[in-house]
């Protein structure tokens, strides 16, 4: 029912109770408010008053006003008014929604809720009945003929479903359902071809009359196959489908309760159709994530869950072998390295190495007796949790400790020996209650040595792999929360041939788990094992309780498995031991419809008026009943209220401070006091670091040298002066927005007329690489790029910044390594001999580096550090704070250690 162009009403007879507005008017009029009270007057003021007659007093005209406009709005309201009209199905039969609604719908699911609505109030105009077929169910759909509130009912909680749609089924049920002839038949499709969308088409097109709708050509799905973990984070691979033009988008790393972790961009070009990206996490970081998401992306296949075989553990290997340096081929460490890789972070060192570095399995090659504290702490580290893995040798025949988790026979087992073997043993299948089950067994896979094992009782149930005559060729035991793992050959080939084959590596994959918390039950992956649901995803890929349909599967089976409503993606297993079931496989494509003509969805035609409307019919009657009890005397406003708002409101209109006033007490702040300062980023806890870790720089200034700096500041360049600084921090994060031509400008006159700026990359605490490649590197790259920068180089030894304060060589901060770089100094000069300490004409005006100072410096209120450093500890951070006091003095003094004056004093103390 049409009332004005554009104004229609889902519900006209409604509009029927605007007659009443006449009858509340009557009522409102003729009954009296409710008496208001007053404080009764002393008697003396009745003296002489009449008594006239008493009638009540009306409504006021203006509030009888009020209150019929709320009535009115309510029932227009509840008319379901809405400006447009969506265009009426055409036909007179019955109308039928086949809608796909698998997590390929999810990402515009908005557009498929305007076509439904829409073609639901088209339908409701001309009384059609309505089917709605979706064709990601559960089970077969049932379809009937409904009016259109039973219609729209159903529609409202039709939602997107975590699996694909089964489009032959949905068509059948249909089919069976025999519906009047020629129905008018809307696909609201997502575009993809399975394999079916032809033969769809056909089916629906043999029932009734059809239009199809699609998105947009570029505003299809997108998707995020399984992602591949490598050294320095996580490489992503993004699909879409059909060719398009370029399109962007980020890829996030989220951890456990939804923090994102790292985000990195990508792009795909014209006509391609999948495109790769790089998030860079540090190891501690990249074990946290729990998934890897595209932005603004709300969909199962938009995201990939990583499981506990995803996380890469440090790992230590300790070799009693110098071979690697002589003969790399016969050494333990060569193939240890290049079969743990690909799946861990490799280091090798001594035992203390591996503790202070913090790893989760260490492996000793051919080490038989832990001598001396490194026992005891590597005792310690498997019973909180550590992996000790440990090869055999010829030091192991000997004298072995007992952090093995079987005893040991003295001797070993080999060709020629006392205990003989006629010829090389071959392996035998995995035990059940091995780790290593379901892996294959080369039959070239042979061992000509080994160490034996004692008799035991429970020697059976701690092999892992035995050899053809039984003996024990892999052991295992936990320890507290930890492992210790044996194999009773080498690591190298000299014992056996396992290490040339695929086992070798495939087995210490197995081990790596360990250290994750899986136990080898949890590991085995053969028929018999069964993984519950854990955590399962809905259509939009948000985490949710496994549905009640959800079924165990066999990790057997999991990367043969088909999505559907008893395997939903999720984690399967329980927590610390989870497989991921993802929606997007590694092999999936996204094909687009091809020789289908479609319509592409356009958005609602209608805008509901109905919740708009009773909203400001609320706020209405709220204000009724306000006036309501001022009239009444419940409410009392001051007489003078208005004139003591305006006045303010004047007053602060008259006076208003100007910006430059906050300037100039900036100005006087940073010229009474030499104070440190840092450049504000914007982002919160990049500049609460920078003044914390000038603070903690400023209490070691003030306790070791004659200088005592107030509070640090933050400097915004583009509006505050910094002529007052000699010296700004400055740290780089991807976040920071680009600077405008003025703040430039303020830089490079600044680094001109004297000023130094520490620009700080912080390269590791922003990713896994140093160098060109890094986040912070990049940001240096986009900022500084167009500031007048002098030619630089490496600190050189001689360098005044090295013996500005203290004497260094290396300016370690939160991290240790990588370069810093200062202006070029020009030459020695050979006729002057060797300088104590060489600089140019004045100071350097950009000192560069990423080892993140600020996080070494920072401290709280109580002096108390707020950040671990490493790989040093106490001893890397007090040569930070040194090497902030160097620059600190360095900024201050400028060249002064060139002077000849001090030449003799320095040459005196070098020569000590």
């Amino acid at each position: 029912m049409g009332i004005l162009p554009g104004l229609s009403f889902g519900a006209p007879w409604i509009l029927a109770g605007l007659i009443v507005l006449p009858a509340i008017y009557w009522l409102l009029r003729v009954t009296p408010p409710a008496p208001r009270r007053v404080v009764f007057p002393p008697l003396r003021l009745l003296l002489g008053l009449s008594a006239p007659q008493e009638t009540p007093a009306h409504t006021p005209l203006w509030l009888l006003a009020l209150r019929l406009f709320a009535a009115a709005l309510i029932i227009i309201a509840l008319a379901q008014p809405s400006i447009g009209r969506p265009p009426a199905p055409s036909g007179s039969g019955p109308l039928v929604l086949f809608v796909d609604n698998g997590w390929t719908a999810a990402h515009a699911w908005q557009s498929r809720e305007a076509a439904l609505s829409d073609a639901l109030a088209g339908a409701a105009r001309v009384n059609r009945p309505v089917a709605i077929v979706p064709t990601a169910t559960v089970s077969a759909p049932t379809i009937t003929l409904l009016d259109a509130g039973g219609a729209e009912r159903i529609a409202n909680g039709l939602e997107p479903q975590p699996w694909l749609p089964d489009r032959t089924r949905a068509a059948a049920a249909l089919a069976r359902a025999k519906l009047e002839s020629h129905p008018d038949i809307i696909w609201l499709s997502d575009g993809l071809d399975y394999g079916d969308a032809r033969a769809t088409a056909a089916a629906l097109g043999k029932l009734g009359r059809l239009t199809i709708l699609a998105d947009p050509p570029g505003k299809g799905p997108l998707a995020v196959r399984p992602v591949r973990s490598e050294t320095d984070g996580f490489l992503v691979t993004v699909i879409r489908a059909g060719a398009g033009g370029p399109r962007t988008g980020a890829v996030e790393a989220t951890g456990a309760h939804g923090e994102t972790l790292a985000s990195a961009p990508f792009r795909f070009a014209a006509n391609a159709a999948e495109t790769t990206t790089k998030v860079s996490l540090p190891l501690e970081v990249r074990n946290e994530t729990r998934r890897m998401e595209i932005a603004n992306e709300d969909s199962a296949g938009a995201v990939t869950l990583l499981d506990t075989g995803a996380r890469r553990r440090a790992v230590e290997i300790v070799s009693a072998s110098n071979a690697e340096t002589e003969q790399p081929l016969l050494s333990d460490t060569y193939y240890l390295e290049r079969a743990l890789a690909p799946y861990s972070d490799v280091h090798t060192g001594t035992i203390s190495d591996a503790l202070s570095r913090n790893v989760a399995v260490i492996v000793l090659a051919d080490v038989g007796k832990i001598a001396g504290a490194d026992y005891d702490k590597v005792a310690r580290f498997v019973s909180d949790g550590g992996v000790l893995l440990r090869f055999a040798g010829g030091r192991m025949t000997t004298n072995v400790d007992d952090l093995v988790p079987v005893k040991l026979r003295v001797g070993g087992r080999y060709l020629g020996g006392a205990l003989t073997w006629s010829a090389p043993q071959h392996l035998a299948p995995f035990p059940d209650a091995s780790p290593f089950r379901g892996l294959d067994i080369p039959p070239e896979v042979t061992v000509t040595r080994q160490v034996l094992a004692e008799p035991s009782v429970e020697l059976g149930e701690r092999a892992w792999a035995r050899l053809a005559d039984g003996t024990p060729l892999v052991t295992g035991a936990p320890r507290d929360k930890g492992w210790i793992v044996l194999f009773h050959v080498t690591a190298s080939p000299a014992w056996s041939s396992l290490p040339l084959s695929g086992l070798y590596v495939d087995t210490l994959r197995r081990i790596l788990e360990l250290a994750g918390g899986a136990r080898p039950a949890d590991m085995a992956t053969d028929a018999a094992a069964v993984w519950p649901p854990y955590a399962t995803l809905d259509g939009f890929g948000r985490a949710q309780k496994p549905p009640g349909e959800a079924l165990a599967i066999r990790a057997s089976d999991v990367t043969k498995l088909a999505l559907s409503p008893q395997h939903p993606p999720g984690l399967y297993g329980h927590e610390g031991a989870e497989i991921a079931l993802n929606a997007v496989g590694s092999g999936t494509v996204l094909t687009a419809f091809e020789g289908i003509s479609v319509s592409a969805y356009k958005g609602t035609a209608a805008l509901a008026l109905q919740a708009p409307l009773l909203t400001i019919a609320l706020l209405i009657l709220l204000s009724d009943a306000l006036l309501s009890l001022w009239l009444r005397g419940y409410i009392v406003v001051p007489r003078n209220l208005l004139a003591r708002v305006s006045t303010i409101v004047l007053i602060g209109l008259l006076v208003h401070v100007p910006h430059a006033r906050a300037d100039d007490a900036f100005d006087e702040k940073a010229a009474l006091d030499t104070r440190l300062a840092y450049v504000i980023t914007g982002i919160a806890d990049v500049d609460a670091m920078s003044k914390a870790g000038l603070y903690g720089l400023g209490l070691a200034l003030k306790a070791r040298t004659s200088y005592e700096p107030e509070e640090p500041v933050g400097v915004d360049i583009a509006k505050d002066n910094l002529s007052f600084f000699p010296l700004l921090y400055w740290p780089m994060d991807p976040r920071e927005k680009d600077l405008s031509p003025q703040a430039l400008s303020k830089i490079s006159d600044y680094m001109r007329n004297g000023g130094t700026v520490l620009f700080d990359t912080r390269d590791l605490t922003l990713g896994a690489t140093r160098g060109a490649q890094s986040p912070g590197e990049q940001t240096l790259r986009r900022l500084a790029a167009k500031l007048d920068l002098p030619p630089l180089e490496p600190v050189p030894s001689d360098h005044v910044l090295t013996k500005s304060f203290y004497l260094l060589q290396d300016f370690p901060g939160r991290w240790d390594g990588g370069k810093v770089w200062v202006e070029a100094l020009p030459p020695p000069d050979p006729d002057r001999g060797p300088e104590p300490a060489r600089g140019g004409d004045d100071v350097s005006p950009v000192i560069i580096g990423g080892n993140d100072w600020a996080a070494a410096w920072a401290v709280d209120d109580k002096g108390r550090p707020l950040t671990d450093v490493t790989p040093g500890g106490d001893e890397q951070r007090e040569m930070a704070i040194r090497f902030g006091i160097n620059v600190v003095m360095y900024a201050l003094t400028g060249n002064y250690k060139t002077d000849s004056v001090h030449a003799s004093a320095l040459l005196e103390r070098l020569g000590h």
